[in-house]
């Protein structure tokens, strides 16, 4: 009898200190993945801080009514006076008129609009002003045969990283 007792005692014993063990492991799991995630959440945030803060506000018009609304602004012709074209953009008074921009997608679906909305075009060229434009504001035009308003509503408003003449714009 005191040798059965003896027995369930050292046998519940290995069960509840295998079931510790298994406690332990769980945890340790547990706070492996959740270190993990705060180091890949402090990753992206230096990734943000370093890289994506320096992000201008990209958008797009054309030469509709509704895009520019003063009419005699709506003339075919850029605040550069030249003809609109394919590849023209309004930027703020900060860059000059012929600076070279070129977009540096920063995420996979910048990269795919840019594939799919501009056909691979990354660089354009600063030819026109705007009202509403200011720092770190890009607007990219969309003459009619490119899709015109149509172009510019799939296009949106999305953040990216400029080059300007070919160096990576604060």
């Amino acid at each position: 009898m005191i040798e059965e007792k003896l027995f369930l005692r050292t046998r519940s014993g290995d069960e509840s200190f295998g079931f510790e063990k298994e406690k332990r492991r769980r945890l340790r799991a547990v706070i492996i993945v959740i270190l993990t995630a705060a180091l890949l959440a402090g990753a992206w945030k230096a990734y943000d801080i370093l890289w994506l803060r320096h992000r201008y506000l990209i958008t797009a018009y054309c030469d509709c009514p509704i895009c520019i609304n003063v009419k005699s602004f709506r003339n075919g012709k850029f605040a550069s006076r030249k003809p609109v074209y394919w590849g023209g953009i309004a930027a703020d008074k900060k860059i000059p008129f012929r600076s070279g921009v070129e977009l540096v997608p920063a995420t996979p679906t910048d990269w795919f609009a840019v594939w799919r909305l501009l056909d691979g075009r990354r660089k354009f060229v600063v030819e026109d002003r705007g009202g509403k434009i200011r720092v770190r504001h890009l607007d990219i035009f969309f003459p009619k045969d490119r899709g015109g308003h149509e172009a510019a509503l799939r296009w949106g408003a999305r953040r990216m990283r400029i080059k300007i003449n070919g160096k990576l714009a604060d």
